[in-house]
């Protein structure tokens, strides 16, 4: 105030000048940053989008799209068998806008579309909160781990409500991060943001989103030692909780007038029955081990698993600066969350470790900018330094002893995925070229780093290896495993024999079937059945009499569990 009455109104409208042209410059060029890095996740997540669909959850999500955009079912869409949407419709909502939107066609790019928005805006999402609380470094190095994650990447292309839920949920439980010591000046404006993400999280999954957050924030508290009811004495939490439950309450409200008790019913399966065991009225369907949900997340977060033992050692001796230590461990919460969460819940899915990816990949980031060489440093280099050199060992084990790579007992994904490269290795030879390039550079340049003590580079050179080795899956191998699969390719074939007939399957319900033959298919017991559909272990199902009745008209060369699929024609005797 002195300086000002000294020098005079032009020292004043100077410094005015100046300090708000280097604010609105720093701005843009963020923007800019954050622009080119959307870019980068768009090109690497958007892989892979086009290749059919296969198995069941991803054809149903299409044909509840199909019910929006064709028939207008906004409020409670349905399948092609007749049944309801068992989940809350937003994503089908955003899916059927993209749809509309571009010709009217829901397909598998446009199914998808949603999905891979927002895993781009996620990851974009996990670069600038990181390098807001934590570092630049951890920034970017978090935004290579999640990108160079299979079990992140290969979500980004699924029809699939879980890369959508995370977004909202990592946005909301973000967003709290500055008020749980404090009410900050934009207090306002901050709880209306967190109520109306988990209000949109609400209508993307459920009440699910409210209790992760609220779990994730108590084991927070507790970790800092701290009392998380105390926190239930301020107004915002309740204030946040009340918008988001009248966001949700504009679908289930309304769908629970017009749908009954049928709706009720489903709503409560879906938010209760899953978590509740089948003793306790749970729905008791996809029932798995306690530890079902860490051994798939320890899977589905690989490579950056590898580095979750450095980085706990590090926080244990101090390595991790205490300023970045308390937003990494805000972050990690939310992976706790999910993993106790849904380990407890009786119904585990592969889907259900998607929200716990982004704490997962700012604590492993945190290793790579330790304040001095000790235990956890040296396992973090000895962890990358295995991790670039594995692949010699996987290459020479097939060269050197052939044989005994064609009998190893793999599960039945990493068989197909074996089959698969083998089939089209030629095929895909600029992708295994590509890779190896990316693995060679990674090579070398981690040696280097390790030799001069450059973690930074270390961790660059790791990211850069994982991206390459993610991209390999999610443009080449998976996209060939689906065409593989999938029924798709058979439908013609299909089409062309049975034409105005009715086509059956053996029994239960196909909705990858029905999504590209473009009606629903009836079991045998439908009287009005002219053709089958089967494989070789539901032929085998069948009484001897049946099958004798059964004359093949057409074969496919489909992989999968129960044989290749073929078609029959029924004779009249059998359909009766």
């Amino acid at each position: 105030m002195a300086r000002a009455d000294r020098d005079g109104p032009p020292s004043v409208t100077l410094e005015q000048v100046a300090t708000s042209a280097r604010p609105s410059r720093a701005a843009f060029l963020r923007l800019a940053t954050l622009a080119i890095a959307a870019l980068f996740a768009f090109v690497v997540l958007v892989q892979g989008i086009s290749a059919p669909f296969q198995k069941d959850a991803e054809p149903q999500s299409a044909e509840w799209i199909q019910s929006i955009v064709r028939d207008g079912h906004w409020l409670i869409p349905h399948d092609a068998y007749g049944y309801t949407d068992r989940k809350p419709p937003l994503f089908y909502w955003l899916s059927a806008i993209v749809a509309k939107s571009t010709g009217g066609t829901v397909d598998e790019v446009r199914a998808r579309a949603v999905s891979v928005v927002a895993g781009t805006a996620l990851a974009v999402s996990v670069l600038a909160w990181t390098i807001a609380n934590v570092g630049a470094t951890e920034g970017w190095l978090a935004f290579l781990f999640m990108l160079g994650t299979y079990g992140f990447a290969s979500r980004a292309t699924e029809a699939l409500t879980d890369m959508l839920l995370t977004l909202l949920l990592f946005a909301a439980y973000s967003a709290i991060y500055p008020i749980l010591d404090s009410p900050t000046p934009d207090l306002p404006r901050r709880k209306i943001f967190v109520g109306v993400m988990l209000g949109l999280g609400i209508l993307t999954k459920g009440p699910v989103a409210i209790v992760l957050c609220a779990l994730a924030v108590s084991m927070f508290l507790l970790i800092e030692r701290r009392n998380p009811i105390a926190l239930l004495r301020n107004r915002w939490p309740w204030q946040v909780v009340a918008i988001a439950i009248a966001i949700g309450a504009v679908w289930y409200v309304p769908a629970a007038l017009v749908g009954g008790h049928k709706i009720v019913r489903i709503i409560f399966a879906e938010n209760f029955g899953h978590f509740m065991p089948a003793k306790l009225g749970g729905t008791g369907e996809s029932y798995r081990p306690f530890y079902y949900i860490a051994a798939r997340l320890l899977g589905g977060a690989f490579p950056m698993t590898l580095l979750i033992l450095p980085a706990a050692i590090a926080f244990y001796t101090g390595e991790i600066s205490p300023e970045k230590r308390r937003p990494v461990i805000y972050q990690i919460s939310m992976s706790l969350a999910v993993l106790m969460f849904f380990s407890i819940a009786s119904v585990k899915r592969d889907d259900y470790i998607l929200p716990a990816l982004p704490g997962i990949a700012i604590l492993c980031a945190s290793v790579f900018t330790l304040d001095f060489r000790a235990l956890a440093s040296k396992l973090r280099d000895v962890v990358v330094a295995i991790y670039v050199v594995g692949p010699i060992f996987v290459f020479a084990s097939f060269l050197l002893f052939p044989s005994h790579t064609t009998h190893l007992n793999l599960q039945s994904s990493d068989a197909a995925y074996l089959s698969t490269l083998r089939l089209h290795a030629k095929t895909m030879i600029q992708m295994v070229v590509l890779t190896t390039v990316m693995w060679l550079l990674a090579l070398v340049t981690a040696a280097v780093a390790i030799f001069r003590g450059r973690a930074i580079v270390t961790g660059t050179a790791l990211g850069v290896f994982a991206v390459a080795g993610s991209l390999f899956l999610t443009a080449g191998l998976r996209p060939g495993l689906a065409v593989e699969r999938s029924i798709k390719s058979f439908v013609p074939t299909i089409v062309d024999h049975v034409r105005a007939d009715q086509l059956c399957i053996p029994a239960g319900i196909n909705y990858e079937l029905s999504y590209y033959y473009g009606a629903a298919v009836p079991d045998i017991s439908n009287p009005r059945c002219n053709y089958l559909i089967a494989t070789p272990r539901e032929l085998d199902a069948m009484t001897p009499d049946y099958r004798a009745r059964l004359k093949p008209i057409a074969k496919s060369d489909l992989i999968g569990g129960g044989g290749p699929p073929a078609l029959f024609e029924i004779s009249p005797k059998a359909a009766k």
